[in-house]
């Protein structure tokens, strides 16, 4: 079992089977959209602009100020002096929940409204799957393409690799035995090599490493540094960025010196973390904060949480990169407010939030036409119900969710407009 080729995809549910089913099937054909009356802000480092209309054109924002003008046939959405910005990422999310248990054969109806009410109601236009049932996300990744669901961009890591007789107590206890042969858990370098290449060629296009892993509340188990090595080695050569579950020091000393591309949370247990993650700030290792996963799930304890939020106003002091991120999905909370404003109790700011929700991620994972709302880039835009300049907070408050110049969530307001209909 140590090296066994498991956490993949079935191939029914692979990418490659979407591509094979051919554009006749699949819905390839981008979207346009007239935004009126949006009050802009580009990008976080400038400022919030003057009321202007934003042209959408085949998925690719066209044209940006006052007065545009479009065809007839192409759909309107007044933001009403809303502040428009580009869309929001979540880098941490999960597909775990029961509802998303049938995600193949569940109605239509029902997957919606989850996916509006986990994802698309908070201004995502694209999320990473840091470890679901593989089955799950590639289901829900066909939908969505071939235009039956409404949903953001979803980039997955298959399964999360875990350490050898390591998986986390808490997956254990929602995952039948007989089906825990599939949480991969290589005990050697071959089998890192080989799974993460297994899951690779099956679709998934990030790694997740449990670098530490809590095998009880209060044990945490560490990955073979020698396994996180090759398995970080096997998904840098396929071009494939690198999460890594830390929890403590050793699970977070495993990470940095494996090479990981970020780390996935702030580790809990931070006594002895401060040198590791000034290390890790200092070799562009990015960081998910999910504080307020730990809140949510751990305890409100400020004793608790007061170090959580100190190691990632340190990290950020050494000049380290945010991520957004919220664990959705294990944590049942969906709100985002608490996690805005657990990063604002850290010293992070309004643009320093928006930079983890835009340009941070774009630029991590290699998307030079995202994360800012520019000429040229994708039609991807999250507009929140603000009509000045924004508060950490107001960043949870969100009007609309557009994706390549689709609006795929819109919430109800009394003036009437015309969008994309679903």
């Amino acid at each position: 079992m140590d090296d066994r080729l498991s956490g993949y995809p079935d191939p029914d549910f692979s990418l490659g089977t979407l591509a094979r089913m051919g554009s006749s099937r699949l819905v390839t054909k981008a979207h346009s959209l007239l935004v009126t009356d949006a009050r802009v802000w580009p990008a976080p480092d400038e400022r919030l602009g003057d009321t202007v209309s934003i042209l959408i054109v085949d998925g690719v924002i066209e044209q940006i100020g006052a007065g545009l003008q479009a065809p007839d046939d192409v759909p309107r959405l007044s933001a009403e002096g809303r502040v428009v910005t580009a869309g929001f990422w979540n880098c941490h999310v999960h597909f775990t929940g029961r509802e998303w248990s049938s995600a193949a054969t569940a109605p239509a109806e029902s997957l919606q409204h989850a996916l509006d009410d986990m994802l698309l109601s908070h201004g995502f236009t694209t999320v990473l799957d840091l470890s679901s049932n593989p089955r799950t996300t590639f289901a829900l990744m066909r939908r969505i393409a071939t235009g039956e669901l409404r949903g953001p961009e979803i980039l997955t890591a298959a399964t999360g690799l875990t350490p050898w007789r390591g998986m986390p107590f808490y997956v254990k206890a929602d995952v039948p035995w007989v089906l825990r042969w599939l949480m991969p858990a290589p005990a050697t370098s071959i089998g890192a090599r080989l799974t993460v290449a297994a899951q690779i060629r099956g679709g998934a296009k990030l790694t997740k490493l449990f670098t530490g892993s809590y095998v009880r509340p209060d044990q945490v188990k560490p990955m073979r540094l020698p396994v996180a090595r090759a398995a970080v080695a096997a998904a840098h050569r396929r071009g494939s960025r690198v999460f890594a579950h830390p929890s403590n020091r050793p699970g977070t000393e495993v990470a940095v010196e494996a090479g990981v591309d970020a780390l996935a949370h702030v580790p809990d247990e931070t006594e002895g973390t401060e040198t590791l993650l000034r290390q890790a700030a200092e070799r562009g290792i990015r960081l998910v904060p999910t504080l307020h996963m730990f809140a949510s799930t751990v305890t409100t304890d400020d004793g608790y949480l007061a170090p959580i939020r100190a190691a990632l106003g340190g990290f950020i002091r050494a000049g380290g990169r945010v991520l957004f991120g919220t664990d959705v999905g294990y944590m049942a909370d969906r709100e985002t407010r608490g996690e805005y404003e657990a990063m604002r109790a850290s010293g992070m700011s309004t643009a320093d939030i928006l930079r983890s929700l835009t340009t941070e991620p774009a630029e991590f994972l290699g998307r030079a036409d995202t994360g800012s709302v520019a000429v040229g880039n994708r039609g991807d835009l999250t507009v929140l119900q603000t009509r000045d300049d924004p508060s950490p907070a107001d960043l949870a408050n969100i009007q609309a969710t557009i994706r390549a110049g689709r609006a795929i969530f819109l919430r109800d307001s009394p003036s009437k407009h015309t969008a994309d209909a679903p």
